[in-house]
């Protein structure tokens, strides 16, 4: 969070618009219950990790949507700073749940 309000801060953008901290804040928890769920379920079955990983990750994003797409959209028009403010926790949170599961399969 502090790269993204450095580079608002930098272009002279509004830091603490369209959401950003609840955005950062709802993706961390999302992301450490994802892994947690993942990690556990590893130890059991790890031949089902895969399909629950998908199925989180669409949960993952449909609850975002649902959560931030009204808030977005009440103005008429989907800004590409509220675009972004969405995207970039989402795939951060999503690269760091990729990168422990990889590691994990890399062991077995």
């Amino acid at each position: 969070m502090f790269l993204h309000l450095s580079i608002l801060y930098l272009f002279d953008l509004p830091l603490w618009e369209h959401q950003l901290p609840l955005s950062y804040v709802s993706n961390f928890v999302l992301a450490a219950s994802i892994v947690w769920l993942l990690l556990s379920v590893f130890e059991k079955n790890k031949d089902q990790v895969s399909f629950l990983f998908m199925g989180i990750s669409l949960f993952k994003f449909i609850s975002f949507f649902v959560l931030f797409y009204p808030a977005y959209k009440a103005d008429g028009v989907v800004q590409k700073m509220e675009v972004l403010t969405f995207f970039i926790p989402y795939f951060v949170g999503l690269s760091l749940e990729t990168g422990i599961l990889v590691q994990k399969l890399n062991k077995i």
